[in-house]
């Protein structure tokens, strides 16, 4: 009898458990929307910057390399923070790259660096927002006319994160300052 009293409120609790956590991850997101410094990430578009695989567009970024002084002191492949502001046309720029979490700055986030091959005097960087996920319902149209476009080095590609201390948001990736969405409603029309 002791048992089956026990079993209501345990049910309760695993059913509180399962609906804070997704509301906790959701409060995080909605935090870092509106407390974080947004940057627009400056996209390489040619063929070697922007790749489609499976539900994602996965890029590489114009500002991903950092000159450092004394390459003896970077190990191959190492976690750095990485330091940002912005340049006179509003892109995200590195301020500084560190191996030490900055105390003195909000605007950073943990990146990968490799000592470049081509160029050992800087460090190759891998953000950990580089790629944007796109709906199953757009993936064809993507696939047969926007990869083509995207890889166009006349237009300008932005992807626009909001970063607070390691914590990231992905908001929008703009074509020609246009939403990636309405780019891609814009291609169907054609």
């Amino acid at each position: 009898m002791n048992a089956k009293k026990l079993i209501y409120p345990i049910f309760a609790l695993v059913v509180l458990a399962q609906l804070f956590v997704p509301c906790l991850m959701i409060s995080s997101k909605a935090d870092i929307a509106l407390t974080g410094k947004e940057f627009r990430f400056k996209v390489v578009n040619n063929h070697a910057g922007t790749s489609i695989n499976g539900n994602y567009l996965w890029f590489r970024f114009m500002d991903d390399k950092y000159k450092v002084t004394d390459k003896k002191e970077w190990e191959r492949s190492q976690t750095v923070f990485v330091r940002f502001n912005k340049d006179t046309l509003g892109f995200a720029k590195i301020q500084s790259v560190s191996k030490f979490k900055p105390a003195d700055s909000f605007d950073w986030v943990k990146a990968r660096a490799f000592l470049n091959y081509k160029d050992s005097t800087s460090l190759q960087l891998i953000y950990p927002f580089n790629n944007y996920y796109v709906e199953n319902a757009n993936l064809k149209e993507i696939e047969e006319m926007a990869s083509q476009k995207l890889n166009d080095s006349t237009r300008v590609i932005s992807l626009k994160v909001n970063i607070r201390e390691n914590q990231f948001m992905v908001n929008d990736l703009m074509v020609d300052n246009v939403s990636f969405k309405d780019f891609v409603k814009g291609l169907s029309k054609k």
